[in-house]
C-alpha cells in the first residue's frame, strides 16, 4: 500500500495555517499591485501598478485584454480547487530569494517611477508566494496560471521594437500577394500605392494610397493571439509540445490576418471608390469607413480560423496524454507542513518592503526642456519655412509631444530640422531609426559621430546614412540618398546618441537624482544630390556632412537653456 496515497484528515491547525497563509499572500498582492501609488503615469499624481493598466486600456482599446486576464487565471485557479485543496502547504525555503529579488525590483520601479520593474517585481512576487507558502508541489500545480499572468503587463517596449518589422512585413507580403492577383501596387516603406499606368492615364496612388499603420501592424493583436493561442492549448491540448506549437503559430497567424486586411482594403477602394474603403479624411482627421472597421476583424477571424485548424490537427497527430505516474495520478496527501516561519518569512519581506516604500525620497523634480524649440527664419545663408505637424503624426503622438520643424534651404544644400519634445508620457518619443524605415528608407549604417557645438562642447550622435528607391508618378524609378543625424537632449544638458541610452538615462536619473527628463529629439534630415551619370558620389556626402555639422553648429547654441 502507498502510504502517500493515503488520505489524512485535516486538522484545525491545517486549515487555520492554509486561510491565514492565503489570506495574507492575497491581501499583500492586493496592496502592492492596486493600492500602493506605484508611478507617475503623467506629471501629476501617482496611482498603482493596476491603474496604470487601466489608464493604459481606457487611452488605446487594444489593450484591453491585460485587463481581462487576471480574471482568466483566477478562473483557471478555481478550476484546480479540488487537486489544490488536496494538496499540503509544505513551504519552501527556494522562494525566500525570489520574494527579496522582487521586493528590490518592485522598490526600483518605485524610486525610479516607472512600471516595467514594477511589472516583473509582481510576477516574481506571485511566484514567491507561491513557494514560500505552498512549496514545489504547488508551483507544479500553478505553473500555468502563474505563467499566463504575464499577459496582464503591457509589453509596450515590444511593441515599439516589434511593430515596424511587423509593419514592413505585412506591408511587403501585401504587395506581393496584391501583384499576382492582378492589382499592380509599389511599395515604399510601410505604404502601398496604386502603380502608375501610362495607357490608362493614371498617376502612383490615383486609385489607392495605403499605409501599414501601428494598429495594423499587427503587433496589438499579436499579442491578444498569443492570449487566446496559449489559453486555447492549456484547455484544448494534452501535452506541452502541440501546446508549444500552437502558440507559436500565433506569430504568422497575425501576419496572415493582416496581409488579408490589407488586400481588403486595397481591392474595395479599385471596386468601390477609396472613401467607402477606408474613409474620409475631415480637417486633417482620418474617419474610418465600416469597410475598414469590418476589414479590420479579418486579423481575428483568419487567424482564429487559422488557430481551431491547427489545433485540431496537433490534436489528431501529435497531442496524446502523458502517462500519469501513480503519485502523479492523486496528489500526495500527507499532512501539510504547519511552518509558521515560512508566513513570518513573507510578512517580514513583503511588510518591510513597503515600509522601504514608504520612507523612500519618491518626490519628483519635473525639469523643464534643455532646449528652447524656436528656430530662426534665416539662418547664415540658408531660409526657411515652418512644416507643422501632420494629421497623422497628431493621431501617432501624444497630444503634449511638441515638434517644431523647419526646412532651411539654399542653393546647393537642403537641411530639414526638426526639435521634438517630450509629453507627460516618459516614452512619448520615438526613434529614428524605427521611424524612418517606415517611410521607405533603408539604413544602409548607423554610426557614431562627434558634433561640435562650440566652446569646446562635443556631443556623441548617430549618423544614419539611408537610401531608397522611389517611383515617380510616370512608373519611373530612382535610387535617392540622405543621411540623418540625431541625439537626445536631456533638461540638465545631459545627451544622448541612442534611443536605449535615453532610456538607460531617464531611469538612472530618476532613480540617483530624482529627475524627470523632459527629452528633446534633435534630428537633422539631408538628402544627398545624385551625380550626374546616377553613380554615388562619395565627395558629395563628405561634403554634405561637414555642411551639416556647420549649420548644426550655428543652429543650436542659440537654442539651449543656459
Amino acid at each position: 500500500m502507498n502510504n502517500s496515497a493515503v488520505r489524512l484528515p485535516i486538522s484545525s491547525s491545517d486549515l487555520t495555517f492554509r486561510r491565514t497563509a492565503l489570506g495574507v499572500g492575497a491581501v499583500f498582492l492586493v496592496l502592492l499591485l492596486s493600492v500602493w501609488p506605484y508611478q507617475h503615469w503623467d506629471f501629476s499624481e501617482r496611482s498603482s501598478v493596476i491603474g496604470g493598466i487601466v489608464r493604459k486600456a481606457q487611452q488605446d482599446s487594444e489593450w484591453w485584454f491585460c485587463l481581462v486576464t487576471p480574471f482568466i487565471v483566477g478562473w483557471l485557479v478555481w478550476r484546480m480547487r479540488v487537486t489544490l485543496s488536496r494538496l499540503p502547504m509544505t513551504g519552501s525555503w527556494l522562494g525566500v530569494p525570489v520574494l527579496l529579488f522582487g521586493m528590490v525590483l518592485y522598490w526600483f520601479g518605485y524610486k525610479a517611477d516607472t512600471a516595467y520593474p514594477g511589472y516583473l517585481a509582481a510576477q516574481l512576487l506571485t511566484l514567491g508566494l507561491i513557494l514560500t507558502l505552498g512549496g514545489v508541489g504547488w508551483f507544479k500545480q500553478l505553473f500555468f496560471p502563474w505563467a499566463f499572468l504575464v499577459f496582464t503587463w503591457p509589453m509596450l517596449p515590444l511593441e515599439n521594437i516589434l511593430a515596424v518589422p511587423l509593419r514592413m512585413m505585412a506591408a511587403q507580403f501585401s504587395g506581393i500577394v496584391l501583384n499576382i492577383i492582378g492589382v499592380d501596387v509599389v511599395r515604399e516603406g510601410t505604404g502601398l500605392h496604386s502603380a502608375a499606368n501610362e495607357a490608362r492615364g493614371l498617376i502612383k496612388g490615383q486609385l489607392f494610397q495605403l499605409d501599414v499603420e501601428e494598429p495594423c501592424s499587427g503587433i496589438r493583436s499579436l499579442f491578444s493571439l498569443m492570449m487566446i493561442s496559449a489559453l486555447y492549448g492549456w484547455l484544448s491540448l494534452k501535452s506541452w509540445l502541440p501546446r508549444g506549437l500552437l502558440f507559436a503559430t500565433a506569430i504568422p497567424l497575425a501576419i496572415l490576418g493582416n496581409i488579408v486586411r490589407m488586400v481588403l482594403l486595397a481591392l474595395g477602394s479599385l471596386w468601390f471608390g477609396s472613401e467607402f474603403a477606408i474613409g474620409r479624411n475631415i480637417d486633417g482627421n482620418q474617419e474610418m469607413s465600416f469597410y475598414h472597421s469590418m476589414a479590420g476583424f479579418a486579423v481575428f477571424g483568419v487567424a482564429m480560423a487559422g488557430m481551431f485548424a491547427i489545433c485540431t490537427q496537433l490534436e489528431r497527430r501529435l497531442d496524446k496524454r502523458p502517462v500519469a505516474k501513480p503519485d502523479d495520478a492523486e496528489p500526495a496527501l500527507a499532512r501539510q507542513t504547519n511552518s509558521w516561519f515560512f508566513l513570518a518569512a513573507v510578512i517580514g519581506i513583503l511588510g518591510g518592503g513597503l515600509a522601504f516604500c514608504a520612507f523612500t525620497d519618491a518626490s519628483y523634480q519635473v525639469d523643464p526642456a534643455g532646449i528652447k524649440p524656436d528656430m530662426p527664419n534665416v539662418l547664415g545663408g540658408y531660409v526657411s519655412n515652418e512644416q507643422p505637424m501632420t494629421a497623422r503624426e497628431q493621431s501617432m503622438l501624444n497630444e503634449d509631444v511638441r515638434i517644431e520643424r523647419r526646412l532651411y534651404t539654399k542653393p546647393d544644400r537642403v537641411v530639414l530640422a526638426t526639435v521634438v519634445l517630450s509629453g507627460a508620457e516618459k516614452r512619448s518619443l520615438h526613434p529614428p531609426d524605427v521611424c524612418l524605415p517606415a517611410q521607405g528608407w533603408l539604413i544602409a549604417r548607423a554610426t557614431p559621430i562627434e558634433v561640435d557645438l562650440g566652446g569646446g562642447r562635443l556631443v556623441t550622435a548617430t549618423l544614419m546614412n539611408m537610401y531608397r528607391d522611389v517611383e515617380a508618378e510616370n512608373g519611373q524609378r530612382s535610387r535617392i540618398r540622405a543621411f540623418n543625424i540625431f541625439w537626445y537632449l536631456g533638461s540638465d544638458g545631459a545627451t544622448c546618441a541612442g534611443y536605449q541610452e535615453h532610456l538607460v538615462r531617464t531611469y538612472s536619473d530618476a532613480f540617483f537624482k530624482n529627475i524627470n527628463h523632459r527629452w528633446a529629439l534633435l534630428t537633422f534630415f539631408v538628402p544627398i544630390k545624385n551625380s550626374p551619370g546616377g553613380f554615388d558620389d562619395p565627395f558629395a556626402e563628405i561634403s554634405a556632412l561637414e555642411e551639416a555639422k556647420d549649420f548644426i553648429k550655428s543652429l543650436i547654441p542659440p537654442m539651449l537653456v543656459k
